[in-house]
């Protein structure tokens, strides 16, 4: 088997990563567009909402004509009008008039606040007696509250959350300009893997890779494929990657746990058109032989993964580059942030420096301090204890068991019992 190529950090993977080119675009209904990535800027196209309106029932009118009310002194107003809701009114306030209003109703001309009702009694007739004073603009939305005409909402990359899909909504969109979701194959290998279905004779074991991948893949935004499985044979593994490259942006391939297998991998993946070896090796604990490679098939740029075979080391290296690759393909900004907690380490661990360690962990609220809020931030105090949880990177149990990972970077040799720690969240 070859050596190693020089073992790359983590910074500089995730540098390649984002050299590659972003998808293309396409359009989709709006209410198709959850989680996926803007294609462009979209900028108000209007005011929002467009007019005046009560945030309140009561009672618009000018706040010049009711300044100083109270209980004991009220301001007196004639009711010269009810706002129908869904109309524009016709009438226009003038001093010391009102009209009646109810939540979300457009304000009349003239007026400048909404007094609520709960601050009115009638004083018989049409005339109304206000106890609160008011100043302009209380209660009251105005036209471009919300949004202005040309004004920047969002952002170029942005993922659609379900407020953004309103939003766009509030302004009449019905379609709307995404990246292209990834299009992902996951190529199992191996003599001793066999199908998730199957019942394994002695010496092989199922297909666990082709399963998590894929779901990460999807949780990604992707839209990946199982490819099924290939021996630990050089010329079929070439065959199916070289297929799979002709329809797929990203080929992934998992496993291959003979001696020479890792090595065919990379000589198959430079062999393909316009091919580019970037990564053969990281310092990274799970998933030293990480590989990363593009080449350019039918005008198109292809990605190239190659994962351990190891179910965690293929999970670690999935979560810390597969990821954020396909997050970056459809131009998600901050594609390798990771949701985090500060947690307080229930024992010592150790790590080699030189070498980026991912450390599973189970989190447990703090005996003293149950959780009360999501912590995302350095500077607040733990809420949590992280129990580091130890195992090979070929169990699959312990990542199941895990909450998130914790990372102990290349200039440390571990951590104490006691010390606040961050912990990158599964989601």
């Amino acid at each position: 088997m070859k050596p190693f190529l020089t073992l790359q950090s983590v910074e500089s993977v995730l540098e390649h990563i984002r050299a590659f080119p972003l998808l293309g675009e396409e359009r989709v209904q709006l209410d198709d567009a959850l989680g996926r990535s803007l294609a462009q800027c979209f900028s108000a196209t209007e005011d929002l909402p467009g007019f005046d309106r009560s945030t309140v029932d009561g009672f618009a009118c000018r706040a010049r004509d009711v300044f100083g009310a109270q209980e004991g002194n009220p301001a007196l107003v004639e009711c010269v009008a009810d706002c129908r809701m869904g109309e524009v009114p016709s009438i226009t306030i003038e001093e010391g008039q009102a009209a009646r209003i109810l939540t979300g109703g457009m304000l009349p001309q003239g007026a400048d606040c909404v007094v609520m009702v709960e601050y009115s009694r009638s004083a018989g007739g049409n005339l109304i007696e206000i106890t609160r004073s008011q100043a302009p603009g209380d209660n009251v939305i105005f036209r471009d509250d919300d949004a202005t005409a040309g004004s920047l909402l969002l952002q170029a990359g942005h993922r659609l959350r379900p407020q953004d899909i309103g939003l766009l909504a509030a302004f009449g969109v019905v379609e709307v300009e995404v990246r292209r979701k990834p299009l992902v194959a996951v190529l199992s290998t191996g003599d001793e893997v066999v199908p998730s279905s199957a019942t394994p004779p002695p010496g092989k074991i199922r297909d666990i890779n082709a399963h998590s991948i894929a779901a990460l893949c999807r949780e990604a935004g992707a839209q990946p494929m199982r490819a099924g499985i290939v021996n630990d044979d050089a010329a079929k593994l070439k065959a199916a990657v070289t297929q799979l490259a002709e329809t797929h942006d990203v080929v992934v391939v998992s496993g291959g746990s003979s001696a020479g297998m890792r090595d065919h991998t990379v000589e198959i993946f430079e062999s393909l058109p316009q091919a580019q070896l970037l990564v053969h090796g990281v310092a990274i604990s799970p998933g030293k032989p990480f590989i990363l490679a593009r080449a350019v098939v039918n005008g198109r740029t292809v990605c190239l993964v190659g994962l351990p075979g190891h179910v965690t080391s293929a999970l670690v290296c999935a979560r810390v580059f597969l990821a954020p690759l396909l997050e970056h393909l459809q131009g998600h900004a901050d594609s390798s942030k990771q949701p985090q907690v500060s947690a307080v380490l229930t024992r010592s661990v150790a790590s080699a420096q030189g070498r980026r360690d991912y450390l599973r962990v189970k989190l447990r609220p703090l005996p003293s301090q149950p959780p009360t809020r999501a912590l995302s931030d350095k500077t607040l105090q733990p809420l949590y204890e992280a129990e580091p949880i130890m195992g090979a990177s070929g169990l699959i149990s312990g990542i199941a068991a895990a909450d998130g990972l914790m990372v102990c970077p290349e200039n440390r040799e571990g951590y104490d019992a006691g010390d606040t720690i961050m912990v990158e969240l599964f989601r």
